[in-house]
């Protein structure tokens, strides 16, 4: 078994993950925290999130990385692909997604709310996409 298939599925498992618990719990229910703690309840999600992100961002990245260039017995398109679907979603992150929170660092605001919650249903979707991926890479490697 190749330990770079190994590790991109791990590392994209917890980022899958990870974004179906922002997707599903943690963006909807920032519209029931009250509008006098949620400039606060903003901060500390963005920095603890930072802080998750830290850890699993760079583990997702070098192991999609290492699966490109060292991997030979899966499809180059389903490695290049999935490759480019992460670029993608790092990209759509600090263009998109980061301004409509820093828009919420200065108090909660609905129609940003509502544009983070249904926009953020692609890179879900995405994220998912590179998990099935991550499957089928060691499916046939394996």
């Amino acid at each position: 078994m190749n330990g770079w298939l190994v590790a991109n599925l791990v590392g994209t498992a917890l980022m899958v993950g990870f974004i179906w618990t922002i997707q599903v719990l943690t963006y909807p229910m920032m519209s029931a925290v009250p509008a006098d703690g949620f400039v606060a309840y903003e901060t500390m999600h963005r920095n603890r999130v930072t802080a998750v992100l830290a850890v699993l961002a760079p583990t997702e990245v070098v192991a999609t990385a290492g699966v490109v260039l060292f991997v030979d017995d899966v499809a180059l398109w389903l490695s290049v692909g999935a490759a480019v679907l992460l670029f993608s979603i790092w990209l759509s992150t600090a263009l998109f997604y980061a301004p409509l929170h820093m828009q919420l660092s200065n108090g909660f605001d609905p129609a940003v709310h509502r544009r983070l919650v249904h926009g953020n249903w692609i890179r879900t979707a995405a994220w998912t996409l590179r998990g099935v991926a991550a499957i089928a890479m060691l499916a046939v490697a394996t």
